[in-house]
């Protein structure tokens, strides 16, 4: 039985982290007083890509004019200040709640596709930056208090750019981050966006920018790196602010991590899309203005191709020659990219993105009768299938013990194709994509399925219409138990798209350890969170979905739920015992040890999983009033 590749797109998106060493160095790095794991964020995609800067003249401006990198290396990466650090106060931490009043500031890193997001950022969102590329400017504008004076929200704009905006401006950018900071104030805080590129490849870049060189000249980029022009272990000097006539200390880099990890914005050259959409536009609230839909797609595309192939061979001699000369940079790439990973599930959300999800949620559910209300012949049941919480028992059951048909794409690509052998209707709704397409055919009004089932809650409830209105139910599972499961069956389910072999060479508390783990899967699809932070208010909404629009079962105790669901619908069994027969039967059952339950592993999983386990313990509590009910209901 085919699993919904839903799950490997939702669930923890881990194809892009896998076990590593970088550059031979296994991090075990201190976060909160816990170590973390030594299971980095692997770049497998885009490392032999490289991009030209645009360097822009000294003003405010939202396009880009391409100048030598080099002819900028005084003032970009060459420079640095005579203040005693930064300070780090005027900067907001990552986790903390979005502000309107706090500053976004892009930190334009050379070569890393920094120019990219700064032309996302005002030509598809139409925002205005303040763009700085000389000390001396940033100084004057200090003394001015321009930040105090001229900035604005970047959700306070009219639906197009703005023209003849003055000094007004909606987020600053520069290449200098001790001196940009500067510009900030206890009243406008700063958020800072971070590109994140290998030392390697930048190094790669700066030389070729040079006078006289030409690529693949491996023999003259490592006599550059290695002479006394060469400005080494550029990020964890302008973190730290360390001058370059001195030598860079393992305090200094230890300082630089921890301005890192806690108060930049992380994203990665080699992720464009990644960076845009679920890292910016969650954190800022930004959308593309209604005139500039697929801009963001179109700039990200752009820099990817643009990014020419490298000479450089990732842990070839060259290659480790250059990130040991840049050891601190390396190690703070490696750090930086546990950080992207573990970003994606904890950076916190802005409020007008939140907004937007309970809209979605609202109306989307607004295509399911309450459980309450009375029952319509015209209603279809729908199975929100939680992975591994007995799904595939339910599908055999309703199609041979009930003789429902059911929605599941068999045979690509979707279509309103019957396979009256297998019950099923050759619809997909694995994806909001797909979902899409479906309601294009109308399929609800069609009468061509008894039930539809997708493991998207919000999107698949939107395939119902006024005439064909959806009933929900779905099965529960143990938060601990539910991770475990997923966990083993993806070790060794070879016929499966979400297969992961590199998984046999993690324990159960690593796997949920790693950067990008999907926590708390059952609240993210119930209120449409499907990345970022989660507080109370997404747990009550989710509480409130399903005791209002949801029957519900617990995988623990299947014989109770398809009474209740039986009682329910009025499904009948086609032949006696029928369900019995299948509740004994082995489904995708894979063999494994659970974690000692109130044990170390069990209490973590507990904990990642928080809102998740409160929801369930929730749906306990519902799963046995709605029986009791429904037993009244058979009684009366």
């Amino acid at each position: 039985n085919n699993h919904d590749m839903t799950i490997a797109a939702l669930h923890d998106d881990e194809s892009s982290f896998r076990p590593t060493q970088m550059m031979g160095h296994q991090l075990n790095e201190q976060e909160d007083g816990v170590a973390t794991t030594q299971y980095e964020y692997y770049d497998h995609q885009h490392h032999n890509r490289r991009l030209q800067l645009s360097m822009t003249e000294e003003k405010v401006t939202t396009t880009s004019n391409t100048n030598n990198y080099e002819n900028n290396n005084n003032a970009i990466i060459g420079q640095s200040t005579n203040n005693q650090g930064v300070i780090v106060n005027m900067l907001r931490r990552a986790r903390d709640k979005v502000d309107e009043k706090d500053v976004p500031f892009l930190l334009q890193v050379p070569y890393t596709n920094s120019d990219v997001i700064y032309n996302i950022m005002t030509e598809c969102y139409g925002l205005v930056g303040r763009e700085y590329w000389d000390v001396k400017d940033l100084q004057r504008d200090e003394k001015e208090n321009v930040v105090d004076s001229f900035y604005v929200s970047s959700h306070d704009r009219p639906k197009e750019m703005f023209h003849n905006f003055g000094k007004r401006f909606h987020f600053l950018s520069t290449p200098h981050y001790q001196e940009g900071t500067s510009l900030l104030t206890l009243k406008h805080k700063g958020r800072i966006i971070l590109m994140l590129r290998h030392p390697a490849y930048i190094a790669e870049r700066m030389y070729l920018s040079r006078p006289n060189t030409q690529k693949g000249d491996l023999k003259g980029l490592l006599q550059y790196v290695n002479g006394t022009d060469y400005y080494d272990n550029w990020m964890t000097r302008m973190l730290a602010n360390v001058p370059k006539e001195e030598k860079v200390t393992e305090e200094h880099f230890k300082y630089a991590r921890m301005v890192l990890e806690n108060k930049f914005i992380i994203g990665m050259t080699s992720d464009m899309a990644e960076t845009v959409k679920k890292r910016i536009n969650l954190h800022f609230g930004w959308k593309e203005l209604p005139s500039k839909q697929g801009c963001e797609l179109e700039y990200i595309k752009k820099g990817t191709m643009e990014l020419p192939t490298s000479a450089l061979e990732e842990g070839g001699r060259e290659w480790r020659f250059i990130a040991k000369k840049n050891l601190f940079d390396s190690k703070l790439m490696a750090r930086g990219m546990a950080v992207f990973g573990m970003q994606k599930m904890r950076i916190p959300v802005h409020p007008y993105t939140v907004r937007d999800d309970r809209k979605a949620v609202s109306e989307a559910f607004g295509h399911l009768r309450n459980v309450q209300d009375e029952i319509d012949t015209s209603d279809i049941p729908f199975f929100w299938h939680i992975p591994k919480a007995s799904g595939t028992t339910v599908k055999e059951v309703m199609s041979k013990c009930y003789n429902l048909i059911r929605t599941e794409m068999v045979d690509p690509p979707s279509s309103l194709d019957l396979f009256p052998d297998k019950k099923v209707l050759n619809v997909d709704l694995t994806t909001p994509e797909a979902i899409v397409v479906a309601r294009g055919y109308n399929v609800a009004d069609s009468k061509l399925a008894d039930v539809f089932i997708s493991q998207l809650a919000v999107e698949g409830s939107t395939v119902f219409t006024t005439y064909h209105m959806g009933r929900a139910f779905t099965i529960m599972r143990h938060p601990v138990i539910l991770a475990a499961s997923l966990f083993y069956y993806r070790r060794i389910a070879t016929w499966e798209p979400t297969y992961r072999p590199d998984f046999n060479d993690l324990t159960l508390q690593e796997y949920v350890e790693m950067p990008g783990y999907y926590d708390n899967w059952m609240v993210r699809m119930l209120t449409n969170a499907k990345l970022g932070g989660l507080n109370e208010g997404h747990l009550e909404i989710a509480k409130a979905v399903i005791k209002e629009k949801f029957i519900i079962g617990i995988s623990d105790h299947m014989d109770e739920t398809f009474r209740q669901l039986e009682s329910y619908f009025g499904w009948k069994e086609q032949e006696a015992g029928c369900v019995k027969s299948f509740l004994g039967a082995s489904f995708n059952k894979n063999k494994y040890e659970l974690p000692e339950r109130g044990g170390p592993v069990w209490n973590s999983i507990a904990e990642k999983n928080k809102f998740d386990m409160q929801l369930y313990y929730f749906a306990l509590e519902l799963f046995g009033e709605q029986g009791k009910k429904l037993r009244r209901t058979q009684v009366g």
